[in-house]
């Protein structure tokens, strides 16, 4: 199997070993890009055709709200998980969705007025949120760590796939950004992760620290028990 970036191996990884609720479509109407095609069947591109606007998320970490919020589960009905802010960059063109996962309601359909979908997208150069940022190309190398399961935060990592947000009225420093509500320790099914569970990030360029500040990502439990590790690049 050849994958053309290690962030979009994390996601295979992440999402093709959980089962979630993805809707079955033509292939023609999923990503192209040499075996992730074959290993993501069953999610869909937003847009089907054209480009739009859409939050890109994995360089966030975030920030617990105090609040809930309602996800849904494979197989029908909805989970509450602890709520978390982060802000995300937004980027446009067509992006990976779960359109009956996350709060999506089977569509692409903007969430609403000033919203759009934080997707997926595999990217090796992404404005980081630990580097404020920053567009100098050291800045925005995306890196992945593996955060282990001996620290357990799986509970405390934010997944943000296919969860709406609002358009923040201002640039972040230069950047186009959006505001997302993410849940906190929610695997792409809809299930809680157990605390000792290994957890995938491409927040933080791989800075020990980032695993315990609620990163985005996502749990793997083939990785239960081993080490911290700097995947890439």
């Amino acid at each position: 199997m050849k994958i053309t970036t290690l962030v979009a191996l994390s996601v295979v990884l992440a999402l093709t070993t959980i089962p979630s609720n993805a809707q079955i479509l033509p292939r023609e109407q999923l990503l192209p890009s040499d075996g992730l095609v074959d290993n993501l069947y069953g999610y869909q591109l937003c847009p089907a055709q054209g480009a739009a606007p859409y939050a890109l998320c994995e360089s966030s970490i975030c920030t617990p709200t105090g609040r809930m919020i309602t996800v849904n589960k494979a197989g029908g009905g909805t989970a509450q998980f602890p709520e978390a802010s982060c802000t995300c960059p937004i980027l446009s063109g067509q992006a990976l969705a779960d359109v009956n996962g996350g709060n999506m309601q089977g569509s692409c359909d903007q969430p609403g007025p000033k919203q759009v979908w934080s997707l997926y997208n595999p990217k090796t150069q992404l404005p980081q949120q630990i580097n404020n940022w920053s567009l100098a190309p050291a800045d925005t190398v995306v890196k992945i760590q593996r955060c282990p399961s001996s620290i357990r935060v799986g509970q405390s990592f934010a997944n943000c796939f296919s969860f709406a947000c609002t358009v923040d009225p201002k640039p972040t420093n230069g950047i186009p950004t959006a505001t997302c509500s993410c849940p906190l320790g929610e695997a792409p099914d809809g299930s809680q992760v157990a605390p000792d569970t290994a957890i995938v990030t491409p927040a933080g360029q791989c800075t020990e620290d980032v695993c315990y500040q609620h990163p985005v990502g996502a749990p793997f439990k083939p990785w239960d028990g081993r080490g911290w590790a700097c995947l890439s690049p």
